[in-house]
């Protein structure tokens, strides 16, 4: 990508200057101090030049744009500096700083930050003249003078570093760094001189307010039953929030996911016809897979093979539970097939995922479990697909028969109506007469309200004899070898249940006839008995 002009500079470090003027008068309030942040000085660098300027430990701080802008970048700041203004906040910048910061002080680092960055990403909002949210910046703790890789920033990829003189009191006074990409460089400037010269950005498509509704309140239906079946899963609380929606491409999904992540793939084959991305961090799969596996979740393993096909089994849930709220919602029968699961870098291959440029609609959740896990997971969607849920959706609710183009539904058969019956749970109601009625021959004219059993009588149901459960844990599971014996919950006196079409029916008793195992039926159980 070729080198920003001397404007475009110019226009970056006002930004800059603007940004962490506010991020300074809010580290000053915090700590009782005065903070000086000085005007930034702008200059093209590379990590491996970076990591010789700082050998020693460092806190580095990832702040990511989830509305307004989309992107993320990165602050450098020493670890001593960082103990000082931990100290300061804890009442006492006399102290000395440990040589190795624990996690009281990290926490105390991590809320200054969280303070700075607000404060800055005010300050954005009314520069480029829009809402700009952030998520909680992530701090890390890490040796630049190692190999230790960060982010999307590779050792010999050359971006822009934004060096800012920091003193606090007569405590600190020293240097800290900003480094962003090229691309979220040129796209800060590019729309800032826009709305400095008053001119208008490139017309692309967008969402309507009532469209970014309308998909919010999809994501949260599809989110929320998603939760509670991964709750159930893990018998852990799950809370997954009201999305965010953004348009966004995937080379900026890029940045906010840099390192190699959980990418499921749903495709709707009946009732809608798209497919949709769900990206989950690698930490935060792998406390799903150790909660599978009856592991510590504290301490979770690297992602290998079986923990992979772990987290498949929970998307796999989360995604049919959600698959069955969306029908509701849309009044149509919907399918989708098996969630694909995979474990790589966004991009890697972007064939399969559309263009890394090509408009898409993002919904970010807040994913929390018990305590274990509490970060950001995001559903992609295409940006035509994104719009044709919402049109589908509000026919529906309008009581429209929602009319789909040929060509989106061209690849299904035609489905017959589906027969309306009372459900089985509720007793059957039968009118006066009715007996007489199922003399009579199949196509004679039934009155309103009554059935014909005689149209459905071949309809395939499927019956099983079911003669225990037991629920163990993946672990478990895998140990199982030929010859283990796996202990019922039930007694081998009790008798044996009846399913059809996974409704108790009946009970029985194991019987051998012929030299085949069968049950014989002892009690049938009546509608109003069934749960």
């Amino acid at each position: 990508m070729n080198k920003l002009t001397a404007m475009q500079l110019d226009a970056l470090a006002e930004s800059g200057n603007i940004s962490m003027g506010s991020a300074a008068t809010a580290l000053s309030h915090l700590l009782g101090y005065k903070v000086e942040i000085t005007t930034p000085r702008l200059s093209y660098t590379t990590l491996e030049k970076i990591r010789a300027s700082y050998p020693l430990p460092c806190i580095l701080i990832r702040v990511r744009y989830r509305k307004g802008l989309e992107g993320s970048n990165l602050f450098i700041l020493s670890d001593r500096d960082a103990g000082m203004v931990a100290n300061m906040m804890m009442g006492d910048p006399d102290l000395p700083v440990p040589e190795e910061l624990d996690d009281l002080y990290l926490s105390a680092v991590s809320e200054a930050m969280n303070q700075m960055m607000g404060s800055s990403a005010t300050a954005m909002s009314e520069m480029f003249c829009r809402v700009v949210d952030i998520t909680p910046p992530e701090m890390e703790y890490v040796n630049l003078g190692s190999d230790t890789p960060i982010g999307e920033f590779a050792d010999n990829t050359e971006f822009i570093q934004i060096a800012f003189d920091l003193k606090v009191g007569d405590y600190i006074s020293s240097q800290m760094l900003q480094i962003l990409t090229l691309d979220f460089a040129k796209q800060l400037v590019d729309e800032l001189l826009c709305v400095l010269s008053g001119e208008s950005l490139p017309e692309e498509p967008v969402l309507s307010v009532d469209e970014a509704d309308t998909l919010a309140e999809i994501g949260n239906i599809f989110m929320g039953s998603a939760a509670t079946a991964l709750s159930q899963l893990l018998a852990k609380q799950v809370n997954i929030t009201t999305p965010q929606v953004s348009t966004s491409t995937l080379r900026q999904i890029q940045q906010q996911f840099p390192e190699p992540c959980v990418v499921v793939t749903v495709e709707y084959l009946q009732g809608l016809a798209g497919d949709n991305l769900l990206i989950i961090s690698r930490r935060d799969a792998t406390v799903i897979a150790a909660l599978m596996m009856g592991e510590e979740a504290d301490s979770p393993a690297d992602l290998d093979e079986i923990r992979i096909s772990a987290v498949s089994e929970a998307m796999n849930q989360m995604a049919g539970a959600a698959c069955t709220s969306l029908a509701e919602i849309f009044y149509r029968s919907i399918e989708i097939s098996p969630p694909h699961t995979e474990y790589r870098a966004l991009g890697e291959d972007a064939g399969a995922e559309k263009k890394l440029d090509e408009l898409l609609v993002k919904l970010s959740f807040r994913l929390q479990v018990a305590g274990l896990i509490d970060s950001e997971i995001a559903q992609v969607i295409p940006f035509v697909f994104a719009r044709e849920m919402v049109r589908v959706l509000l026919e529906a609710m309008g009581g429209q028969e929602a009319q789909l183009p040929q060509s989106v539904f061209e690849s299904f058969p035609e489905l017959p109506p589906e027969p309306l019956l009372a459900p089985l749970e509720c007793e059957p109601v039968l009118a006066p007469g009715a007996l007489q009625r199922r003399q009579e021959p199949v196509g004679t004219f039934c009155p309103e309200g009554t059935v014909q059993l005689d149209l459905i009588r071949d309809i395939p149901v499927l019956v099983t004899g079911l003669l225990g459960r037991r629920t163990v844990k993946l672990k478990e599971l895998m140990a199982v070898t030929a010859g283990s014996v796996l202990e019922l919950e039930s007694n081998a006196d009790v008798p044996v249940d009846i399913l059809a079409n996974g409704k108790l029916v009946a009970r029985g008793e194991v019987v051998v006839y012929n030299n085949r195992f069968g049950i014989k039926i002892t009690d049938i159980v009546e509608p109003w008995q069934r749960n």
